[in-house]
């Protein structure tokens, strides 16, 4: 059966009550099938409001007092922006642009009185609008759903935007076809006209008309700033989303180079003019002379390469080694040096199992007997179990240490002191093990330690490949440059496990596709849109991190550390966009 199309005239109270029902019987379409007149995406959006649990009570509206008014889409849609609201100053409509992640950036209304009205709904720049803060509303939804949206008074899910009536629009990136932000025309939800939404769509349409000859000035503009540093030797001129090169600087080219590259500029200080530059990126590792180029609305750079730093043709890219090879040579040699356990030791999520089982599989071995030491019987008979694999020449791997009862650690210790048993291997995360465990591992086992993902930034790329050459090849997704800049610029408190969970919930929902940051988990591409640190900054950021993991997120025992006031340590952690209980999930 289908649903009638927007809009027969609906009770208010007819709207709060299916809401009400769905709310209170949960998602299944079984329960109750929607209504006719409802239409189908406002069901939708209802019910992606309540899975993500977004905020139903008035005044729970999201402030940010950081947003960027004078971006591309923003000057973009100024203009659109002012005709509208010249053309509907006398009708009580107003008009919002919302960024990618639904905060306002831009409004536009006639009389004090919408200012108040807007304002008491919270409809003001700064507040976030996005579908998951706040459900269903004429901002965010038309992001969600990728088409127009009308929603009008309580089809609204959040109780503030009950009086008003709004259609909106996504705006899509000219180029790269990404939603970048949306349009919406608001009103009164008794003044409210089915026009609004045609008008929105032609003002979106102008939006991205204005951004498609800025795109192609910029571009234009980027061309001729290659032509005039272009050289014999390679040349590379790139902004965050486009590269130019002549073909000796070809061999220099890939995803991870581009990334990397583009970290390594933003990083400078230019206020000094040209630099001379000993890079070191992958298969860029040469002497250049960088110019921040000046003529360009966005940040760009030319890059003359005048010296490669090793002789010969330059290096290709080499096949990156699987995760679990890394830190498999390191084992290598800790293990030709004894014949007694071994340990390796790092974060939870980073790998060591998998050091653990390659550095096996490369002496030959059989897939060894793997324990949890959480589960280890307190009869004892799990002893005897290791005893006899040990003795028959398998090894046996005693995993996650940390979850070892501390009545158990002498058991362990008498096992791997005994001479007669083979090859006896032990994971842990040192930094939650109860004392005895440490002190146990010091006496009987030699071994190596994983580091956290967070402090292995110039491996990431690599390892980023080595996780995605384990997924069948047509479901493996493609990264593009400034989804490798994201993954860059995460702190990855989940280490490598949390990085594998990323690249198979991109590899289900994007099978063999492009992705772009925007796929990638919110958390993650807004915090690679906070301003670049400077490396100062970056390395200060880091002790801080290092400190609050270690004290476990208490803030002042790590401010004690750092040796500085607890003061002190919360505006940096606001500063550097630090969520010191996130760092610990």
């Amino acid at each position: 059966m289908v649903r009638a199309a927007h809009r027969l005239p609906v009770d208010h109270d007819e709207v709060r009550s299916a809401k009400e029902k769905l709310i209170s019987h949960g998602l299944l379409r079984g329960v109750d099938s929607p209504p006719l007149w409802l239409p189908d995406e406002i069901d939708r959006s209802w019910r992606r409001s309540i899975s993500v649990g977004a905020n139903r009570a008035t005044g729970a509206i999201q402030f940010l007092n950081e947003f960027d008014g004078d971006s591309e889409l923003s000057r973009a849609a100024r203009p659109v922006l002012d005709r509208l609201a010249d053309t509907l100053q006398d009708m009580g409509t107003s008009v919002f642009l919302a960024d990618r992640t639904g905060q306002i950036v831009a409004r536009r209304v006639a009389t004090s009185r919408d200012r108040e009205r807007f304002d008491s709904a919270y409809a003001a720049e700064g507040f976030v609008f996005s579908e998951e803060s706040i459900g269903t509303n004429g901002l965010g939804t038309p992001m969600a759903e990728g088409s127009a949206v009308f929603v009008r008074g309580p089809e609204h899910f959040n109780e503030a935007l009950e009086d008003l009536a709004c259609a909106g629009v996504g705006i899509r990136h000219p180029v790269t076809g990404r939603l970048i932000g949306s349009l919406s025309l608001a009103a009164p939800v008794d003044t409210a006209e089915m026009m609004m939404l045609a008008m929105t769509r032609e003002g979106a349409q102008q939006i991205v008309d204005n951004l498609r000859a800025t795109v192609g000035r910029r571009e234009l503009t980027l061309g001729h700033t290659y032509r005039r540093h272009r050289a014999k030797g390679p040349v590379i001129v790139l902004n965050s989303d486009t590269v130019m090169t002549n073909v000796t600087g070809l061999s220099f080219l890939n995803v991870e180079m581009h990334a990397r590259l583009w970290d390594s500029l933003l990083s400078q200080d230019w206020d000094q003019g040209p630099h001379v530059l000993d890079l070191d990126v992958h298969s860029l590792r040469a002497r250049v002379l960088a110019h921040r180029l000046e003529d360009v609305d966005d940040d760009a750079f030319a890059v003359e390469i005048i010296d490669r730093l090793q002789d010969g043709p330059p290096r290709r890219a080499a096949r990156p080694a699987p995760v679990r090879d890394l830190f498999v040579s390191n084992l290598q040699h800790t293990a030709a040096r004894s014949a007694g356990a071994l340990a390796v030791t790092g974060p939870s999520g980073s790998g060591k199992l998998h050091v653990v089982r390659a550095w096996l599989r490369s002496e030959g071995h059989d897939d060894p007997l793997v324990l949890d030491a959480g589960e280890l019987r307190s009869d004892g008979t799990w002893r005897q179990e290791v005893t006899d694999t040990l003795a028959s020449g398998r090894a046996v791997v005693l995993r996650r240490l940390e979850d070892l009862d501390v009545g158990q650690v002498s058991a362990v210790k008498t096992l791997a002191n005994d001479p007669r048993t083979g090859r006896l291997l032990f994971t842990a995360d040192l930094s939650r093990c109860s004392d005895a465990v440490p002190r146990m591992l010091s006496q009987v086992a030699v071994g190596v330690d994983v580091p956290p993902l967070a402090s292995r930034g110039h491996e990431l790329p690599s390892i980023v490949q080595a996780l995605l050459e384990q997924i069948e090849p047509q479901q493996r997704p493609v990264l593009s440059t400034a989804t490798i800049q994201v993954l860059l610029r995460w702190d990855w408190p989940g280490n490598v496990a949390e990085l594998r969970h990323v690249l198979l919930g991109l590899a289900a929902e994007l099978p063999g596709q492009s992705v772009s940051p925007y796929h990638l988990p919110e958390r993650m591409w807004e915090a690679a849109n906070r301003r670049l640190l400077t490396r100062i900054e970056a390395a200060e950021r880091s002790e801080i991190v290092a400190a609050l993991r270690q004290c476990g997120g208490n803030r002042s025992k790590a401010a004690s550390l750092l040796g500085i006031g607890r003061t002190t340590l919360y505006r940096k952690l606001t500063a550097f966009g630090i969520d010191a209980e996130t760092l610990l999930t």
